[in-house]
């Protein structure tokens, strides 16, 4: 298993499928690890929840909402890694079927899973940012987030490539369009929700 991290091109050469439970493991790890960071930090998202509703709302309905957030916020990064996890395989099929992919869309799935893998590795070092910095955003959480996005680019690039019978351009590209697309997507929602 570890060859997925150091090459994943033979990792997915030498396995015709994968079974589901293994991938549904992994996208649930990663969701389960996301939940352990809003609770181990509930309290930077509490002050940060506060100071936005701070001059909208009454002080003590401020705290009232924010308390009722709370327990959707541990929901969230699991329910996100399953619908992220849902949306990029679609998205990946599809444009790997312009490309001339051919295969099964369980397979797409169940490969597509291992992007999840270099978020769960990093981890450790996220945390300990957050943990040290007290913040949520901040330039090296941003710098582990683009390694991580790279890292999961060349996995799922080798993932689709032997999913889809593709050769390692047109398998780059069925990867990158997705990434690229949902990246803009988060990046527009963080600019353009309200403050």
């Amino acid at each position: 298993m570890l060859k997925v991290l150091t090459n994943p091109d033979e990792f997915f050469r030498e396995r015709e499928d994968v079974n589901f439970v293994v991938s549904f493991v992994i996208v649930l790890i990663s969701g389960i690890l996301g939940a352990l960071m809003i609770y181990a930090n509930m309290d930077i998202l509490k002050e940060a929840m506060l100071r936005q509703l701070s001059g909208k709302v009454s002080e003590e309905q401020a705290k009232f909402i924010v308390e009722s957030i709370k327990y959707m916020l541990l929901i969230t990064p699991i329910a996100g890694a399953f619908i992220g996890w849902l949306i990029l395989a679609a998205l990946i099929h599809g444009v790997s079927a312009l490309l001339g992919g051919k295969g099964d869309i369980s397979k797409t799935f169940k490969f597509t899973a291992f992007g999840y893998i270099p978020s769960i590795v990093l981890f450790p070092i996220t945390f300990s940012i957050v943990q040290m910095t007290r913040e949520l955003t901040n330039v090296p959480l941003t710098i582990v987030g683009i390694a991580s996005t790279i890292w999961q680019f060349a996995i799922l690039t080798f993932a689709i490539k032997h999913a889809r019978n593709l050769d390692t351009t047109r398998a780059a590209i069925s990867v990158a369009v997705p990434i690229v697309i949902l990246t803009t997507l988060s990046l527009m929602g963080k600019l353009f929700r309200p403050m």
